[in-house]
């Protein structure tokens, strides 16, 4: 992940930014202004920052503190879990 110093972006990449950012939970962008003035006002003080991650090819807004989770070197590759097998009765 790279951080991104929100002060590099346009005034509309950053604003849509933010505003893709509030809008996650569900809040109206009609009624999103405080939110956005918040987040603003975090990334000023720098609680937030902006954050692009190279291998989605996003850009996230995410705390100060924020510490992506370790890949590990070999994933696991996904288990099938069978029921145990039920005995069959074939005689009718």
């Amino acid at each position: 992940m790279i951080k991104i110093p929100f002060e590099e972006l346009s005034a509309e990449v950053l604003e849509a930014l933010i505003e893709e950012f509030v809008s996650r939970d569900g809040t109206d962008l009609a009624e999103a202004g405080a939110k956005i003035a918040q987040v603003r006002a975090q990334l000023r003080s720098g609680a937030v920052v902006i954050v692009y991650d190279e291998a989605s090819e996003s850009a996230n807004i995410v705390s100060k503190d924020y510490r992506p989770p370790a890949a590990s070197e070999e994933e696991e590759a996904p288990r099938v879990v069978y029921d145990e097998e039920m005995p069959r009765d074939f005689s009718e």
